[in-house]
């Protein structure tokens, strides 16, 4: 693959900085579309201020290969997610439809999307499992990701949508896949399968290597997810090092459905039995098809530095 123009928005996030590395190191051109100066980005880069949900210059997009999202809000705030994912999205492919001709569009997806109910216990999950459809028993965050994924497959793009597993790397590495943490106490409400990690790096290497890939359909989802991934019961050991509780969701399940019953929306993530399944549920998430599609490899691995995790 010779020398690509790429557009990487959100660059200068967690996972935008290591995206703008990868495409670096394989000697492309990155124009990267940020908000904010801070953290600064290598001098190499070509960086263009916008807000996207309020439209893209044009002088961001003429001339790209291929546009890398990333841009996103991290939270489950209604407001934050329609401007900042929703609204984001939908401005910047009229802007590549507009600007960029036949530029495929990478999306940095979530593996979130698959359906809480419709996968089993240690069941695998490939990218032809069915997808969420009770978005309104859903945490936001998901919502807007699945969101994301249906305006890219109405586009008139070629597209990969990505579906990353739970980032960790230098300053990220606790994930909502083992349970919520009081002060010290952690209590962790399941210690069966394994924990669907995706470093940094690895999900960056995917990101630039769809950027150099063309789909064969219209829209191709991938997952990216870590090889040789710890258990859970591995990951709280090296993760966490206060008082453990352990709990298990299943014990939980019947009150989450009491409390959703009566406070609908408002209850909190997990004391929804939807999203207590999908992060709690034992299952895997075969990254096969990346591997033959892409020619990805992931490379970094969880345990193999000397960062702890918390």
């Amino acid at each position: 693959m010779g020398t690509m123009t790429l557009a990487i928005t959100g660059a200068n996030g967690f996972l935008g900085q290591a995206c703008v590395a990868a495409a670096l190191a394989h000697g492309h051109r990155v124009r990267a579309l940020v908000r904010r100066d801070e953290p600064a980005l290598p001098e190499a880069v070509d960086v263009i201020h916008c807000d996207l949900a309020e439209g893209v210059p044009a002088e961001a997009l003429i001339g790209v290969d291929a546009v890398i999202h990333i841009a996103a809000a991290m939270s489950n705030d209604p407001a934050f997610l329609a401007r900042d994912t929703t609204q984001a999205t939908t401005s910047l492919i009229e802007a590549i439809l507009r600007d960029a001709g036949s530029a495929r569009l990478v999306l940095a997806g979530s593996i979130s999307v698959y359906d809480a109910y419709g996968a089993q216990d240690s069941s695998s999950i490939d990218e032809d499992a069915p997808l969420e459809t009770d978005l309104a028993r859903r945490e936001g965050y998901m919502r807007a990701k699945l969101v994301q994924e249906i305006q890219a497959q109405e586009a008139n793009l070629p597209v990969w949508a990505l579906r990353i597993g739970a980032l960790y790397g230098p300053g990220r590495n606790w994930n909502a896949h083992i349970g919520p943490v009081f002060g010290p106490v952690l209590v962790s409400l399941s210690r069966r399968g394994s924990v669907p990690l995706c470093h940094v790096e690895n999900a960056a290497e995917a990101l630039v290597l769809a950027a150099e890939t063309t789909p064969q359909h219209r829209f191709e989802a991938l997952n990216i997810v870590d090889d040789n991934l710890p258990s859970r019961a591995a990951f709280i050991r090296h993760a966490h090092r206060g008082p453990h509780l352990p709990f298990s969701w299943r014990v939980l399940m019947p009150f989450a459905v009491l409390v959703e019953g009566v406070l609908g929306a408002r209850a909190p993530g997990l004391l929804r039995p939807r999203v207590l399944a999908a992060r709690m549920r034992p299952a895997s998430y075969p990254n096969h098809r990346a591997k033959t599609r892409l020619g990805w490899e992931p490379v970094s691995r969880f345990g193999n530095s000397a960062e702890r995790v918390k």
